[in-house]
């Protein structure tokens, strides 16, 4: 299982997406993307997409971080109540916390960093208030940064939102590769060549390992659960 966010600077929000309603427009790629939806005649047309990301990162305005679980080892009723969702909270907890708050907000810079995150909508008893609550907690505990940095999450639907989509088929192709999908016989070539094409822009030699410290911009975290 994997789980992944883009990052993208507030002032950059709006060219990003007028530049991907653009790219809709033009390649008349109106429906949902995604990556179970990556077939052998689209392909062309999905690298255009994740060009988009590739275009902002090579110049620092867009970061990649991924989590990767062996969903074979998660021990829910050891450590979640034997409830599923609490896991899943739990690993978007730690994605959230180290990824994306303790790297962005320990700045040596010392500017305020102020994060909105926005999951895709799901259904669950959980509120994401309380992960909020949660996080901040832990900025302050861990890192000591207690300014809040987390000031919301706020759910949205990956089927309007351009920026979801595109996260969709990052973490597609790495959850593709780390799996061994792309050396099954049969596996539609389109995806074999997507993933490659993505591990190539990213500048690594492959989706499956955990990326050294310092490679801010696609970030691959193999994640050690409890025993």
């Amino acid at each position: 299982m994997v789980l992944g966010g883009i990052v993208i600077p507030d002032d950059k929000l709006v060219s990003i997406n007028q530049a991907l309603q653009k790219y809709r427009r033009e390649e008349h790629m109106t429906a949902e993307l995604k990556w179970t939806k990556v077939t052998n005649q689209k392909l062309g047309k999905y690298k255009i997409f994740v060009d988009h990301f590739f275009a902002l990162n090579a110049r620092g305005g867009a970061h990649f971080s991924s989590l990767i679980l062996d969903s074979r080892q998660i021990n829910h009723r050891k450590f979640n109540k034997g409830d599923k969702e609490l896991g899943y909270y739990k690993f978007l907890y730690q994605l959230l916390l180290h990824s994306f708050g303790k790297h962005y907000c320990q700045n040596e810079s010392g500017e305020e960093c102020k994060l909105v995150v926005h999951p895709d909508q799901r259904t669950s008893k959980y509120p994401l208030q309380e992960l909020k609550k949660y996080l901040n907690h832990s900025m302050a505990r861990k890192f000591g940064i207690k300014t809040n940095p987390f000031i919301s999450i706020r759910p949205q639907d990956s089927k309007t939102a351009d920026l979801a989509q595109l996260n969709d088929i990052l973490i597609g192709a790495v959850g593709f590769q780390k799996n061994g999908v792309d050396l099954i016989a049969g596996t539609r070539q389109g995806k074999i060549d997507l993933a490659s094409y993505i591990r190539k822009k990213a500048g690594l030699r492959s989706l499956k390992e955990s990326t050294v410290p310092g490679c801010d911009g696609f970030k691959i975290w193999n994640f050690r659960l409890q025993k």
